[in-house]
């Protein structure tokens, strides 16, 4: 198994692509980088099989559907943010990130869900373990994606590298994200973490000021 990771503008965003040893394939949060994924996935002869998305704001879901299109891969979501998928239900887009995608994620092409999870296995890739952790705290249904045996943990907006999601936007609760915090706080120090936005980093280099977090 391996992981092909890249950096998406306009947001950073983190984006992945989970392969197995058959070039079976996840991708992790399209954002907008879709054509990136999807030159990737060519190049390489891998063969798409599920969009995961880590949450429903508009910046980590803009790609769903130019990707569904081309690869006919199925698009999972947590049940709780599959609304935001929705335009017509979606909260509407903050004026910065307006502002930084130059209007684009006022009309974010329509995707509709395949797959609504919840928490425990994802049986997508039949050799590799994922499981789906619900992590509430940024949105109602985010979640990260663990992959125990490598030590691999896509974590979305909810840990970033030196610090954590919002919770002041429709959906968010503090609450919820501190005790996300702590459940993630306490898996092995060695799982790697891939985050929605900036750098790759550890839980172990994370635990100095994530241990006991609290929002003030």
């Amino acid at each position: 198994m391996r992981v092909i990771a890249w950096r998406v503008p306009p947001y950073d965003n983190g984006m992945y692509v989970i392969v197995d040893h058959r070039g079976d394939a996840l991708l992790v949060d399209p954002s907008m980088g879709e054509r990136t994924a999807l030159d990737a996935l060519r190049e390489q002869g891998l063969t798409l099989l599920e969009i995961l998305n880590t949450h429903g704001h508009s910046d980590h879901i803009f790609g769903n559907a130019a990707v569904k299109a081309e690869t006919n891969a199925r698009l999972a979501i947590h049940r709780a943010d599959a609304y935001r998928l929705d335009d017509r239900r979606r909260p509407g887009v903050s004026p910065e990130s307006r502002k930084l995608s130059g209007g684009l994620l006022d009309a974010i092409p329509p995707a509709t869900p395949d797959d609504l999870i919840e928490e425990g296995p994802l049986a997508y890739l039949r050799d590799v373990e994922l499981v789906a952790l619900h992590t509430p705290g940024h949105t109602e249904g985010s979640t990260s994606f663990h992959l125990p045996a490598e030590r691999i943990l896509f974590t979305g907006d909810l840990l970033f590298k030196g610090n954590v999601g919002r919770v002041d936007l429709p959906g968010g609760d503090a609450a919820q994200m501190e005790a996300s915090l702590r459940r993630v706080a306490a898996l092995p120090p060695d799982t790697r973490v891939y985050p929605g936005h900036g750098p790759q980093t550890t839980i172990r280099a994370e635990l100095p000021w994530l241990k006991g977090f609290r929002f003030s």
